[in-house]
């Protein structure tokens, strides 16, 4: 008998929600976090961490899955993010839901300060994992479709909305 696996799964209230960014949206070319950056930077999704590394940003922790939209991402941004940091761990995460597995890595990257992320499945709400187990000064960067890049500097209010928002979520 196979391991028991605990997963969220998105409602279409947790999706409402999560269409309004939880920080400020950042359009431009080259997102550098510069001064609002104290702590590690953890880049969830392929567009993020490829704009902030081809703007010379190194981010700690990157989550990624070859994909932008849904849609497969081209040569170079998938060649940008394989190199990144070398080897990293990959997890199996279905779209729409957080799996305990993306849970742990994401936790343990958090603790290390360091780490490659790669998902099979979609990567998308490890954005609200690490918001909810990062120390404070810790900077998310995910995506928001069609508007650009959201940059949320981690505190104990976030955290308590990151986690709201994840308990509103069907347990599976």
């Amino acid at each position: 008998m196979g391991e028991k696996r605990f997963m969220r799964r998105i409602t279409p209230e947790t999706r409402r929600i999560l269409r309004r960014p939880l920080g400020k949206v950042e359009a431009g070319a080259c997102v550098r976090p510069g001064s609002d950056r104290k702590g590690i930077l953890v880049a969830v999704g392929d567009f993020c961490a490829f704009r902030l590394i081809k703007c010379g940003e190194k981010p700690d922790i990157v989550v990624f899955d070859h994909k932008c939209m849904r849609r497969n991402v081209g040569r170079e941004t998938r060649a940008v993010l394989d190199r990144y940091m070398g080897k990293g761990v990959a997890v199996a995460n279905p779209p729409g839901f957080i799996t305990d597995m993306l849970v742990a890595e994401v936790k343990r990257a958090l603790k290390k300060g360091r780490g490659k992320i790669f998902v099979e499945g979609e990567e998308d709400l490890a954005a609200l994992v690490a918001l909810m187990h990062a120390k404070c000064g810790t900077l998310v960067a995910y995506g928001q479709p069609k508007k650009g890049m959201v940059l949320v500097k981690v505190d104990s209010p976030i955290r308590r909305r990151a986690r709201a928002i994840f308990e509103k979520m069907k347990k599976e």
